[in-house]
């Protein structure tokens, strides 16, 4: 297996994600560390794995799927971005659409792993934010030719090491971003549609003949 590399965002939340992605199982002592001494080493890793890493889109995915699957929270984050249509959904596809949302992130993402080139990274202390143990940490990315990028990772301590929920890129939320596309979409499909547009879902209505051992096919991803 190959090491653990990151990136930088091109696209929307895709730097962000992977700057963060790789806490080490010791985690931390504060939020800011891990999201800290993560970027680093992440860096240092994409600079080594370039060339490979251009070469190999599969190698790409792979590394996504080590740096983000163990320390992003996609059970809170899928709850988040389906906000009242979490409810509709039986056990089976809240597991589906988890596993599909997951993976139409790390397929975004593989795709500008190697869009990070060296900038200059500047941290703020970590802050409280709400009641729920939840602490913010504000990271600066310097860009050549624009505007300083602030990233903020809204974190908690599972404890064991730290995980992400949200991130806030330049002022824009993932789980906001990503919670009024799939609301638009669910409102012009309706939500037995909607599933269907992940691969292995099937529509709540149809969950009993799937759990019977009848499958119902698959579909593309249509919104990577």
């Amino acid at each position: 297996m190959y090491g653990y590399p990151m990136k930088k965002p091109v696209g929307l939340f895709i730097l962000p994600l992977l700057l963060y992605c790789h806490i080490l199982s010791a985690s931390p002592d504060s939020a800011e560390d891990a999201v800290r001494k993560t970027t680093d080493e992440v860096i240092r890793w994409i600079n080594i794995d370039r060339d490979e890493l251009k070469k190999d889109h599969e190698y790409l995915k792979i590394l996504v799927q080590e740096l983000i699957i163990p320390h992003f929270d996609f059970a809170v984050m899928s709850r988040l971005v389906l906000g009242d249509h979490w409810q509709e959904l039986g056990q089976q596809n809240k597991i589906c659409f988890s596993k599909g949302f997951r993976n139409m992130l790390v397929e975004r993402y593989a795709r500008v792993l190697l869009s990070y080139n060296n900038q200059s990274i500047t941290y703020e202390p970590s802050k409280p934010i709400g009641e729920m143990g939840y602490v913010s940490v504000r990271q600066i990315i310097t860009r050549d030719g624009a505007k300083p990028l602030p990233i903020e990772y809204s974190m908690y301590h599972d404890g064991n090491s730290w995980k992400a929920a949200d991130l806030i890129i330049d002022g824009i939320s993932l789980i906001k971003s990503y919670r009024n596309t799939f609301s638009d979409e669910i409102h012009i499909l309706g939500i037995d549609e909607f599933m269907w547009s992940f691969p292995d879902c099937v529509s709540p209505k149809d969950s009993a003949m799937n759990s019977h051992g009848i499958t119902t096919g698959s579909l593309t991803i249509a919104r990577l």
